[in-house]
């Protein structure tokens, strides 16, 4: 039989049974170095869900609700593909039901759509949980009671009721022109899952997110995400990710749409990978352990008893800071409203707008094609299509300056 595409990962040391490792320090005597950990195991999965996005050009409610429903009938079947497979937990990508780019172009109708989408997803999927006795980690946007649009990540316990709820603390510059910013960072105490916390996607290029989250006690991370956690070439997002694990000493539980769902140790072992869509990254943990560590004169069971008081929080006033120095040395000309309309139309119609222009520039029609990417810079500033227009204006431009240089007739000597 064909397994169900996973990668599943255990790391006996970790999860406290088999042997134990050698320690390169001898053990010292008194609480924080020889306490004992606690040793219930629990088996947590992410989902590496492929790329559900409903068209953003339904106008109909109850069209857009019908897609919604496809959408939810197919993570279903992932549910209880985990349940199966004796899941304690399981975690889905941010944008679980695909509205991000629907919610952009239509903001007029979301506060219609959205309630009734976060009731469907919840209802649904918690139920399928439920069956297997399975928590579950949701994401949507959603429209709180005060008219608030947030980003949100749920927390279901294993009844697939709703334990608690975190709004995206740090959304992007474009995010946040039409979805108000969270404000703090709740943890939700388990009786065998440890202390969990929620984190989603840009929440952890900011290292301060995930250090408020094990300060406030989190031994393991649910992190729904489309991207990675720093901004940069090659596979800095991903080791970055492995750093947030690793300087806080917390599991970190990684689920991504396409391409990147895994679970991370607190040593910042990746122990488990998604392989293809709708994958699944499975490893058995104990939430409680895996953060032994160290130097000669200090070894803990949990490296946070010490790192977490070695801290001197009364230098760092300026991380609080809402208007810190630098911000006069780098002035940002969009508004958080013209990057949201930005990013809106870039994620739908942009790229068509840009495909046209390079038919015109492909089909010898210099001066429109010129002037499809202006405009084109000037509709979406600050965004590839921006940077990659700027690009394309340059080398046709130098070429029109090439050609009408060898055009010119030669002096006669």
């Amino acid at each position: 039989m064909k397994l169900p595409s996973l990668v599943l990962s255990l790391n006996l040391f970790l999860v406290g049974g088999g042997r134990a490792a050698e320690k390169p320090f001898p053990e010292p005597h008194g609480l924080a170095g020889g306490a004992s950990v606690a040793t219930n195991t629990i088996r947590v999965a992410s989902c590496q869900a492929r790329n559900r996005v409903i068209d953003w050009r339904l106008t109909n409610p109850a069209e857009v609700l019908a897609a919604v429903d496809r959408n939810l009938a197919e993570l279903e079947t992932i549910v209880h593909r985990a349940g199966e497979l004796k899941c304690d937990a399981l975690a889905f990508p941010e944008d679980t039901p695909g509205l991000l780019n629907w919610v952009g172009m239509n903001e007029h109708l979301a506060r219609e759509v959205l309630p009734q989408t976060v009731q469907r997803m919840i209802e649904r999927l918690g139920r399928a949980a439920a069956t297997h006795r399975m928590s579950l980690v949701l994401c949507s946007d959603l429209v709180e009671t005060d008219g608030a649009t947030c980003n949100t990540a749920f927390y279901l316990g294993r009844d697939g009721k709703e334990i608690g709820r975190y709004h995206k603390v740090c959304p992007t510059w474009s995010e946040s022109g039409s979805r108000h910013r969270g404000a703090s960072f709740p943890v939700f105490a388990t009786p065998d899952s440890g202390t969990v916390g929620l984190a989603i996607c840009y929440d952890l290029v900011m290292p301060e997110t995930a250090r408020c989250l094990a300060l406030a006690g989190a031994d393991i991370i649910f992190f729904p995400t489309m991207g990675m956690a720093a901004i940069g070439d090659d596979d800095i997002g991903l080791q970055a990710l492995r750093v947030r694990a690793v300087e806080n000493f917390v599991w970190l539980v990684v689920a991504h749409r396409g391409k990147g769902a895994m679970i991370i140790s607190p040593q910042g072992k990746i122990i488990a990978q998604a392989d293809g869509p709708d994958g699944l990254a499975i490893a058995d943990i104990n939430p409680h352990g895996g953060r032994e560590g160290g130097d000669s004169s200090n070894w803990q069971r949990d490296m946070r008893a010490r790192l977490f008081r070695e801290r001197n929080p009364a230098a760092f006033g300026l991380l609080t800071d809402p208007n810190p120095p630098v911000l006069a040395k780098v002035p940002l000309a969009l508004t958080r409203e013209e990057a949201g309309r930005v990013m809106a139309r870039m994620l739908t119609v942009g790229d068509q707008e840009f495909k046209a222009a390079d038919a015109l520039a492909r089909a010898g029609k210099t001066n429109d094609a010129i002037a499809a990417y202006t405009r084109l810079r000037e509709e979406y500033r600050d965004s590839w299509i921006d940077r990659v227009s700027r690009d394309r204006l340059l080398k046709l431009k130098a070429s029109t300056s090439h050609a009408a240089t060898a055009e010119q007739p030669r002096l006669k000597p």
